[in-house]
């Protein structure tokens, strides 16, 4: 009795906690952002104002989700990540939320927004207003855009996975992230996620809720300096990337528990 009072409340949390998701997202693209876009005309002030306030609410709002029950959370070194500026931080891709618990842990940060959410109506005040970068199919576009980010000193959080790995299946890393820094002299941190028991998993649906409560562990790791590897560019810059890619793979698996 007591186990399936409990399956129902989480059930019930997890719908919650999605309802909120997408009132909450919709009410401030109407509102909040706009004004943004309308009333701060410099463009770097108001990335700042807007990234700063998707930190506040990404970071309220997991916190809300502990508070009822959907999940539990730790984070292992989140005031490294606040202090980082102009910085590449790379992630393993585990599940729906990783983005959320990064960005709750960071005041100003970029990330790559697929070409759909550039054209919903609703999107678009959102992530104008937030700098975003959007991808829209120029590969070439797109690594020169992440690279004048960095060199202005914003950070950029790139999951290599390029999307979430289902549990007990190898993580494939794409190497363009290696691209970015090697082009932008950037140094790299790493973060790990995990999430047991496992849930929120690609094209899996929300109400497809795991056994248990499941918890997220967010752990910092180390800055990769590109200039301290050995990253030898008169080799080529393929053999750069692919040396960087193969060191930044090796630490995040080594880091994940088997």
């Amino acid at each position: 009795m007591i186990a399936w009072l409990d399956r129902t409340w989480r059930l019930c949390a997890t719908a919650i906690s999605f309802a909120l998701f997408g009132i909450g997202g919709l009410l401030m693209a109407l509102t909040v952002f706009p004004l943004f876009n309308l009333l701060v005309r410099d463009k770097e002030k108001r990335a700042a104002l807007a990234q700063g306030t998707v930190h506040k609410v990404w970071w309220a709002y997991v916190r809300i989700m502990a508070g009822i029950g959907t999940l539990t959370f730790e984070t292992h070194g989140a005031e490294v990540l606040r202090k980082e500026r102009g910085t590449l931080v790379i992630a393993n891709h585990p599940s729906l939320l990783d983005i959320v618990f990064i960005m709750s842990c960071m005041e100003r940060t970029q990330c790559v927004v697929k070409a759909g959410v550039w054209r919903n109506p609703f999107m678009n005040g959102v992530v104008t207003a937030a700098d975003y970068i959007p991808n829209m199919g120029d590969p070439e576009r797109l690594l020169d855009d992440c690279v004048a980010a960095l060199k202005a000193g914003n950070n950029l959080v790139i999951f290599p996975e390029g999307s979430r790995t289902p549990p007990g299946q190898k993580r494939k890393y794409h190497r363009g992230f290696a691209r970015i820094a090697i082009r932008a002299k950037a140094p790299i941190r790493l973060v790990t996620v995990t999430c047991d028991p496992p849930t929120l998993l690609k094209g899996e649906p929300w109400y497809r809720i795991p056994p248990r409560r499941p918890h997220w562990v967010i752990r910092v790791h180390e800055r990769i300096e590109p200039d301290t590897l050995d990253l030898d560019q008169e080799l080529g810059e393929p053999i750069a990337v692919r040396r960087l890619c193969a060191h930044v793979e090796q630490r995040i698996e080594e880091s994940l528990p088997a």
